[in-house]
């Protein structure tokens, strides 16, 4: 039997319904609560790092899908008991037509993963993911000719949405161009590599995600 979607910012509850299925893509773990006024994401972990960062490539997700309907998301993250403790609140900013980008963004999110190729010369699209980076207020260091890391400026669960929703806009602009980047998930791996990094980072930057070309 299918459950009915409440309509939300606007949309219809079938267009919601499309809206949560782009969303769960990538992120299959974090629930969401529909509601007239706002979208909310909810961690099934609310204390776990890993967690936050799904929940984080959720949200990107949900923006660019309301985005594609000409919504304008408003988001607050970790917006407190006026949202039920979710860890996202989304609600309607304001309407605007899709932009190139966005539909390229949408369109790359639709895309089957195995058709993206490795490229060889990552240094020479360094800027065009540093950018994607930057739209998330993140900040992504080459490590060497095949990873990047993405880091921001702060710590804590905020800081771990917002370098998801990054690590997800950098995964899809890449995927514009047709190259594939995935996340390095080893913890082991990834507990040293960023205590290596902090030293050449120094104390502004807090490294989250290690970013490895190819899949």
């Amino acid at each position: 039997m299918t459950i009915a979607v409440p309509d939300s910012l606007g949309l219809a509850g079938e267009d919601v319904r499309g809206v949560l299925a782009l969303a769960r893509a990538s992120a299959p773990d974090v629930r969401f609560e529909v509601r007239p006024e706002q979208i909310e994401l909810y961690t099934t972990s609310p204390h776990d790092r890993e967690t936050r960062i799904a929940c984080g490539v959720a949200l990107l997700n949900v923006r660019l899908a309301l985005q594609g309907h000409g919504i304008r998301p408003l988001v607050t993250l970790l917006p407190g008991p006026s949202a039920h403790d979710a860890a996202a609140a989304v609600r309607l900013g304001g309407y605007q037509e899709p932009s190139p980008d966005v539909l390229a963004l949408l369109h790359a999110l639709c895309t089957n993963r195995r058709t993206w190729t490795t490229f060889p010369e990552l240094d020479l699209w360094r800027g065009l993911l540093s950018r994607a980076a930057e739209v998330e207020r993140a900040w992504v260091h080459l490590k060497n000719g095949t990873e990047l890391v993405l880091c921001t400026f702060t710590q804590g669960a905020a800081a771990e949405i917002r370098a998801g929703q990054a690590m997800q806009r950098v995964i899809l602009t890449a995927g514009t161009v047709g190259i594939a980047v995935s996340a390095l998930h080893d913890p082991v791996s990834l507990s040293a590599l960023r205590a290596d990094l902090r030293p050449c980072l120094g104390n502004t930057l807090v490294p989250q995600v290690v970013l490895r070309l190819g899949r």
